[in-house]
């Protein structure tokens, strides 16, 4: 497993058949969303008053009939300044293909309105992207000119206002709207009542690494007073601990006895190249949150709290996304003797080469080592491509060696959002 790592995911928007941009329908989504005039001050009261974005799982409906029956996915944006707004809707739109994410600008109105053909259960992030003219990628789309040419696109990029829930905050800390379909999978979160501590059970400190890394990790202890704990090592633990909070759905999974008592241990990623040499790096990363994270730091901290670290691979899991769902699984193959479960969300399993599907180097180790007593859970969205492809390919191989595999897919991309929302549920099956 010590080959090094190429950064990379498809760049291919492919599809199944009823899925993405309807363009033939965005006039008829228009007046399906309210009465009236389109982009009169009545009909953007009335839509304003619905939210947005509009889900119709049954379809558009027709003018003179019925709807068409296939469930639809309506963005609306209001703005007048700008001919051109794109819609950055994950998994559905993508700038190898910018034509699908431009919405119809109804003429004479203030109103940029899109059709997107959409499964029950699908999650997703999205921003809208108001432009003077229509954006044109200066070169081809996996070219260092073309990804900082789409972050400064990006730069632009505005939460729907008319959407009531809350925003995500993703990794480059801008504000995402979520559009949350009902459906499938996952686990609803209600907030635990009467937990004041919340706060008070999350511990920051600073991992010092042997090999001179400062890494900020966060320990979010469970309620109660439990003195023997488990524990679930989560990747880019920045962004589980202030973007997209991780903790109220721990306390939930432990007030309901869904999981065993566990201390989440968040581990920062630090910056880009870092967060790429250590999760698709070397084995040696993996050595280190088994031999120094785990006894060195977190330990002596639950010591102090009154709380012992159970050392058994039975109760020590490892969750992480992209890079991190690659790491996390690796770690369970390389350390079974500290870690016996893994989550891996769109985990990287095309892993090292992009381009060289033979060369998959977690495919060529499960065809080659002994089975293990470990469990395996693996979520990966519908519409990421070649990634996809990766994820089932490891599922199979990982059920054909008779060991216990928990997998999901997702209607979704390469998303935060589903990611929030699934890994509970993931983290009960690695767990409970």
């Amino acid at each position: 497993m010590l080959v090094p790592p190429r950064s990379g995911r498809s760049s291919r928007l492919d599809l199944p058949a009823g899925t993405g941009r309807r363009p033939d329908a965005d006039t008829r989504a228009a007046r399906a969303l309210a009465p009236g005039a389109i982009g009169s001050d009545a009909w953007w009261d009335a839509v304003r008053a619905a939210g947005a974005p509009r889900w119709f799982p049954a379809g558009l409906p027709h003018d003179d009939g019925p709807p068409d029956g296939v469930p639809t996915l309506v963005l609306v944006h209001r703005d007048a300044d700008h001919p051109h707004v794109y819609a950055d809707l994950n998994g559905l739109t993508d700038r190898s293909e910018l034509a699908a994410g431009t919405l119809h600008h109804v003429p004479g109105t203030d109103v940029h309105v899109g059709a997107f053909g959409v499964p029950p259960g699908y999650v997703a992030s999205y921003a809208f992207v108001p432009t003077d003219a229509p954006l044109a990628s200066p070169a081809a789309r996996d070219t260092d000119t073309a990804r900082t040419w789409w972050l400064s696109v990006l730069a632009a990029a505005r939460p729907d206002p008319l959407h009531p829930g809350a925003h995500l905050v993703d990794s480059r800390g801008a504000a995402r709207s979520v559009v949350d379909l009902p459906g499938r999978g996952g686990i609803q979160h209600v907030d635990p009542p009467d937990l004041p501590d919340r706060h008070e059970r999350t511990v920051a400190l600073v991992w010092d690494r042997p090999d001179g890394v400062a890494q900020p990790v966060w320990l979010h202890l469970p309620p109660g007073d439990d003195h023997h704990l488990g524990a679930v090592v989560v990747l880019d633990g920045r962004m589980w601990a202030e973007r997209v909070p991780l903790a109220p759905h721990l306390d939930a999974l432990h007030v309901r006895g869904d999981v065993p008592p566990t201390v989440a241990v968040l581990v920062d990623s630090v910056d880009p190249d870092r967060r790429a040499a250590d999760l698709a790096g070397t084995d040696d990363y993996l050595d280190l949150l088994a031999d120094d994270l785990l006894p060195r730091v977190v330990a002596p901290a639950l010591a102090d709290r009154g709380r012992r670290l159970v050392d058994d691979p039975a109760r020590t899991a490892v969750a992480g996304q992209s890079y991190g769902g690659l790491a996390a699984f690796r770690l369970v193959a390389h350390r079974p003797d500290r870690f016996g479960a893994s989550v891996s969300q769109s985990g990287s399993f095309w892993w090292p080469d992009l381009d060289d599907p033979a060369g998959r180097a977690m495919a060529a180790w499960l065809r080659t080592a002994p089975p293990r007593d470990v469990r395996t859970v693996v979520q990966v969205g519908a519409y990421e491509g070649d990634l996809t492809e990766a994820n089932h390919e490891l599922v199979a191989l990982v059920r054909a060696r008779g060991e216990h595999v928990d997998a999901l897919e997702v209607p979704g991309g390469h998303d935060w959002a589903w990611w929030h929302r699934h890994l509970p549920a993931a983290l009960v099956q690695a767990l409970g």
